[in-house]
C-alpha cells in the first residue's frame, strides 16, 4: 500500500493533486482504497470520502471557526453560481483585496486551510432553470434570478479566484423530456467545454489549476467518443473526473479508472452513498446532512450494522426526529455512542427546546452531530473495504434500516428564494411572515381594549385578534 510522502508532495507543481490507489476490492463492485493529496493544503483525504456543499461559501449553520474546532470536513464544493448577482463581472468576490499568492476565493469565504476547495458551476441539488443551454453558455440560478454564465466567463473565474480543484463545465440535460438532438448536443457540448478550458489554462504550469473533465449523466453508447478522447488526448491535462450519477461509471473507460472520481450527485439516503461507493466513486456529495439538520433530524445510523447478521426486518430508523415531545425531558445524547460536540455537551431535551423556540443554535447542533455520522460512515466504509467484507456490510445495512430518512415534522430555518424552485406568479411566500407593522400592533391594542379579550369575547375572537394561541 503505497502513502503520499512529504518528499514526493514537495516534487508536485503548485497546482498538481496526487492520487494514490491503494486497494481494490476483490468482489465484483469498484469500490477502492486512495489518498488524495494537494501540495497547498495540509490534509490528505483517504478516499472514498465526501464532499460537503456550501452556500455563499460557507457550510450551513455552521461558523469558519466551529468547522475547524468540531467537525472534521476536509473538503467543501463551492458553486459559482452562488457568488454571482445581477452581472458576472460585478460580483463582489472579484473585487476582494488580496496579497500576492493568496487566494481570492478563500480570502472571500474564510475557507479554513484544512478545506480542499472543489469548484463548480451550480449547485448541488441544483435548480432547473427555465431556459436551456446554449452553445457558449451555461443557465444558471442566482440571488437575482436566473442567468447565463459564457464559457470564457467561468473559466477565467477559475483562474481568478486561485481555486484548489475546478470542475470543468456539462451541459447536463434537466428536462424530463428531451429530443434525441439534444441528448446529443449534451456530450458534443461538453467536450469542447472541457477543450476550451484546457485551452485557456496553457501557459505557466505553476499558475494551473487541477481540472476534473465532467462526464454527463447519458447512455454509455453517447459518451464513447467523448470518453475515448479522454483516455487517448487528455489525460494529461486533466487531474480528474466528475460524474453527475454513480451510473455514469459503468461507462467510464479502463484507461481512466486511476483518476479520481467526483459525483456531484443528491443521493437520498446513506444506502444510495453505499451504491455509489459501491460502483467506484471515490468523493461525494451529500445534501441530506444539512437537510437533515434543517428538518430537525439527527441522523443515529451506524455502519455496519451492530446487530446480527441474520436477515432482520427493515424497522430500525435513519435518524430521530427531535421535534418529537417525546424528547421533551430526554436528558440522553442525540446517538448513544456519537462522540461529537453536541452529544458529549447536551442532551436530546435541549435539541428540543432550542427547536420549539426556533434558535439558531438549535440547527448548528444539529449540523456538528450529523456530520460527526457522515464521517463516522466513511471511515467504517474505508474499514470495510480494507477488510475486504465491504459487500456483506452493505447488505447487512440495506436489512436493517429503513430505505427513507423520517419526513419533516417541524418548521425549519428560513429559506432563501433562490434556494427553490419557483411554481409561477401568485406563489405562497417561503417564509411566514415573522414581524408587522406597528399600526397593526397599535390596532390589536385598541381591539383588545374595546372587550375583545375581557369576558365579553369568546376564545375564538382573541385567537383570532391574534392575542392568545391555541393549545391542543
Amino acid at each position: 500500500m503505497e502513502e503520499v510522502s512529504s518528499a514526493s508532495l514537495a516534487q508536485l507543481p503548485h497546482e498538481m493533486l496526487k492520487f494514490v490507489l491503494q486497494h481494490t476490492s476483490a468482489s465484483e463492485g469498484a469500490a477502492r482504497l486512495g489518498q488524495l493529496s494537494f501540495r497547498a493544503r495540509p490534509t490528505t483525504i483517504n478516499t472514498p470520502h465526501y464532499l460537503v456543499p456550501t452556500s455563499r461559501g460557507v457550510i450551513p449553520h455552521l461558523s469558519q471557526d466551529n468547522v475547524q474546532r468540531h467537525t472534521k470536513i476536509t473538503a467543501v464544493y463551492l458553486p459559482l453560481e452562488d457568488f454571482i448577482e445581477k452581472s458576472h463581472a460585478d460580483a463582489p468576490i472579484y473585487s476582494t483585496p488580496v496579497q500576492k499568492g493568496e487566494s481570492r476565493l478563500r480570502r472571500y469565504t474564510c475557507l479554513p486551510d484544512q478545506c480542499l476547495s472543489v469548484v463548480g458551476p451550480r449547485r448541488v441539488p441544483s435548480i432547473s432553470p427555465p431556459a436551456h443551454n446554449t452553445n457558449s453558455s451555461i443557465a444558471i440560478s442566482t440571488s437575482y434570478g436566473f442567468r447565463f454564465l459564457e464559457v470564457q466567463q467561468y473559466n477565467k473565474a477559475v483562474k481568478d479566484l486561485d481555486v484548489d480543484v475546478s470542475v470543468s463545465l456539462a451541459d447536463v440535460v434537466t428536462a424530463e423530456t428531451a429530443s434525441a438532438k439534444r441528448i446529443e448536443k449534451s456530450a458534443d457540448r461538453t467536450h469542447a467545454w472541457l477543450a476550451d478550458m484546457v485551452e485557456s489554462q496553457r501557459g505557466d504550469a505553476s499558475e494551473a489549476t487541477p481540472v476534473f473533465a465532467s462526464i454527463p449523466p447519458l447512455e454509455p453508447q453517447l459518451l464513447s467518443l467523448y470518453l475515448s478522447d479522454l483516455r487517448d488526448e487528455y489525460t494529461s491535462h486533466i487531474s480528474g473526473l466528475c460524474i453527475y450519477s454513480p451510473s455514469t461509471m459503468v461507462a467510464v473507460p479502463e484507461g481512466l479508472r486511476q483518476l479520481p472520481t467526483i459525483c456531484l450527485d443528491d443521493p437520498p439516503t446513506p444506502q444510495a452513498v453505499l451504491a455509489a461507493i459501491y460502483a467506484g466513486v471515490d468523493l461525494i456529495t451529500v445534501p441530506f446532512a444539512t437537510q437533515s439538520s434543517e428538518y430537525g433530524i439527527a441522523l443515529s445510523f451506524s455502519f455496519p450494522f451492530p446487530g446480527s447478521t441474520e436477515p432482520c426486518p427493515s424497522e430500525q430508523p435513519l435518524g430521530t426526529d427531535m421535534w418529537s415531545t417525546t424528547h421533551a425531558t430526554d436528558l440522553s445524547p442525540l446517538s448513544p455512542d456519537c462522540e461529537c460536540y453536541t452529544c458529549q455537551r447536551h442532551h436530546r431535551a435541549y435539541v428540543h427546546h432550542l427547536l420549539q423556540a426556533n434558535e439558531m443554535l438549535a440547527w448548528t447542533l444539529l449540523q456538528i452531530h450529523n456530520y460527526s455520522i457522515i464521517d463516522s460512515l466513511f471511515a467504517s466504509i474505508r474499514r470495510s473495504i480494507a477488510q475486504g467484507t465491504f459487500d456483506a456490510d452493505v447488505q447487512t445495512f440495506g436489512r436493517a434500516y429503513r430505505s427513507e430518512l423520517p419526513k419533516q415534522t417541524g418548521q425549519g430555518p428560513r429559506v432563501r428564494g433562490y434556494q427553490m424552485k419557483s411554481v409561477g406568479r401568485g406563489e405562497p411566500k417561503k417564509n411566514p411572515r415573522q414581524y408587522g407593522r406597528l399600526d397593526d400592533q397599535v390596532q390589536k391594542l385598541a381591539e383588545a381594549e374595546s372587550g375583545v379579550a375581557t369576558p365579553d369575547g369568546d376564545a375564538e375572537d382573541i385567537e383570532k385578534h391574534g392575542l392568545a394561541k391555541r393549545v391542543e
